[in-house]
């Protein structure tokens, strides 16, 4: 972000109000979040596919 110098006393001005209302501002602490991951039929299928295919190839390797 560029800054020039005739704006230099507003973004100080507004830094300084931001970080007096976050210090006067009580102290919570966010709701933990809970990581969610969806997997599609087409990722499922795929997935399925793959740990057949490696089932197959050891079974060949391994001569039977």
């Amino acid at each position: 972000m560029t800054v020039f110098p005739f704006q230099f006393g507003e973004v100080t001005g507004l830094y300084h109000r931001v970080m007096k209302a976050r210090s006067h501002g009580p102290d919570v602490d966010p709701p933990e979040r809970k990581d969610v991951v969806t997997i599609s039929s087409e990722g499922k299928r795929q997935r399925v596919i793959d740990e057949t295919k490696t089932a197959v190839l050891a079974r060949i390797k391994s001569g039977g």
